[in-house]
């Protein structure tokens, strides 16, 4: 009786695994199907609209560029629209794309304030935003980018490490970008609470380049003829500093002055600290932050919630980034398009 009550225990239990597991895989497959149409119900075929400061600089591209590649795979419909550094022009495309209402924005914002009452009205018309690297003063659906703050106090950081010890000359310089940038206002603070714990560092130069390298260069140059002694040079965005480092190669102080900039990982970036024109690049991968940008772009629609509801951050890591350490991976090639 009791080996035949055990092994009429084992045969139950072992018809029951069957039926579990065939009900399981059955159940499975119910249920991939089941995503997969709720998938193509909620995302493919949608519409988002990227709209940058401008399209013709490597970092916004690289977000475009990695957009349109995962927006092609997923069966979405990925625009751009280019206000080539014209705020004006950006806020009447923002506004233009209100009335055409995609299902998800994507906006890199000139400053706090311009775009603010365009963002709010798209989530108020059933749009959902996300603001990208450089917030307004309107929070929306979204944020996605560096927190810039503390990558403030990193670049600071290192600006003392260089040029606070014995034998440097402690003087350094600030260039700035927009300084009503989200972005730029941050960077500042982080960099400031810093220096502020440093007084033998010597500010000798604090100024805004509005993001153009000429600018940068033309700045840079009067600076250095002022203070040939200069130990350190901090930027804003890598783009803008390449003008620095010009400035810096053409007044024969190449290795001496050592240029602190920060970017999403372009190319020219890298080459630059290859050859020692920048001494430390603050990389927040861009490839990246586009994987982000459109996976939260992708959750918001399946979220099903009304636009303006949600408040979702997501912070970029920051890759202290030297000529001892760059890698092919680094920095990210454009297409040749």
């Amino acid at each position: 009786m009791k080996d035949l009550f055990g092994g009429t225990i084992a045969a139950v239990a072992g018809a029951a695994l069957v039926c579990l597991t065939a009900g399981t895989a059955a159940a499975q497959g119910n249920t991939a199907q089941q995503l997969q149409e709720q998938w193509k119900k909620d995302v493919v075929g949608k519409t988002v609209v990227y709209i940058p400061v401008a399209y013709s600089v490597p970092l916004t591209r690289i977000w475009g560029e990695r957009m349109q590649m995962i927006a092609d795979r997923l069966g979405i419909k990925f625009q751009v629209r280019d206000p080539n550094f014209n705020t004006q022009r950006e806020e009447q495309l923002l506004e233009a794309e209100i009335g055409q209402h995609p299902d998800v924005l994507i906006v890199h914002n000139p400053n706090v304030q311009v775009l603010a009452p365009a963002l709010q009205q798209a989530e108020n018309a059933g749009i959902y935003v996300i603001q990208i690297n450089m917030a307004s003063r309107y929070k929306s659906d979204a944020f996605i980018g560096v927190q810039p703050n503390e990558l403030g106090v990193q670049m600071a950081d290192a600006v003392v490490k260089a040029c606070g010890g014995p034998g440097a000359s402690h003087k350094i310089a600030l260039m700035d970008g927009e300084v009503t940038s989200a972005y730029s206002l941050g960077i500042m603070e982080g960099a400031t609470s810093v220096f502020k714990q440093h007084p033998d560092i010597q500010i000798v130069s604090n100024q805004a380049a509005n993001w153009d390298s000429k600018t940068a260069h033309d700045k840079a140059a009067t600076v250095l003829q002022a203070h040939p002694d200069l130990c350190g040079y901090m930027g804003w965005w890598s783009g803008q500093d390449s003008g620095i480092a010009q400035a810096v190669k053409q007044a024969g102080l190449l290795g001496k002055v050592k240029i602190f900039t920060t970017d999403g990982g372009e190319q020219p970036a890298c080459e630059y600290l290859k050859e020692g024109l920048f001494y430390e690049d603050f990389i927040y991968p861009a490839v990246l932050q586009a994987d982000q940008m459109m996976s939260t772009a992708v959750t918001l629609l399946q979220s099903k919630m009304k636009p303006g509801t949600m408040h979702v951050t997501v912070f970029s890591p920051v890759i202290p980034t030297t000529a001892e350490n760059v890698t092919p991976t680094s920095c990210t090639e454009l297409s040749k398009k």
